[in-house]
């Protein structure tokens, strides 16, 4: 199974994946790709725009990198991408993890996003943009509150759902539209 792990920036898709990795119950059993990586390790971007502060994928060329990284996995493995883009990219299902608008504004100012880059990812997450993408292009999309939870609690969550979803189940309390987030963002 190919499962996106996708989310605003600041909501925590790489420390939940660097979680699945250090767990030794789950070693041989995940294999986890980080698109940013693939991006910038083999240059897979026309540039950055200097007034959005952000770098422009080629998504073709991505999603041909990803195939070829996906052919190299053993079978019974499941994959996990791990980027903010990775719901764009072919996908069994998409994890959409999702963090109350303030606290990505403090963990993005703790990475030196500029203050224009802060605003416009705390807006994209309280207006839902990338969960909104996520039910646009794939059948099965679930949705995990990560705010206040440890990276490994979001993993085991993550772990659940791919586990559920495998053996034909939909886990009913990930399910998309319980998260809310307008009325924190003062919109």
């Amino acid at each position: 199974m190919i499962a996106a792990l996708t989310g605003t920036p600041g909501t925590g898709k790489t420390s939940v994946c660097t979680a699945v990795m250090e767990n030794q119950e789950l070693c041989g059993l995940y294999h986890i790709i980080e698109l940013n990586k693939l991006v910038f390790g083999e240059g897979l971007h026309t540039g950055k725009d200097n007034i959005r502060d952000s770098y422009a994928v080629d998504t073709g060329k991505l999603e041909k990198k990803v195939k070829q990284e996906t052919s190299l996995v053993p079978g019974g493995v499941d994959i996990i991408m791990d980027g903010h883009l990775s719901h764009l990219l072919p996908a069994d299902i998409v994890i959409v993890l999702r963090t109350e608008p303030g606290e990505i504004m403090t963990r993005l100012l703790k990475r030196n996003y500029s203050s224009g880059k802060i605003r416009e990812n705390a807006d994209a997450e309280a207006l839902d943009v990338i969960l909104v993408e996520s039910v646009e292009v794939c059948d099965k999309v679930f949705e995990i509150n990560t705010t206040g939870k440890s990276p490994q609690d979001v993993a085991g969550y993550v772990i659940s759902i791919i586990e559920s979803v495998k053996t034909g189940k939909n886990p009913e309390k990930f399910l998309p539209g319980k998260i809310n987030w307008i009325e924190q963002a003062g919109l």
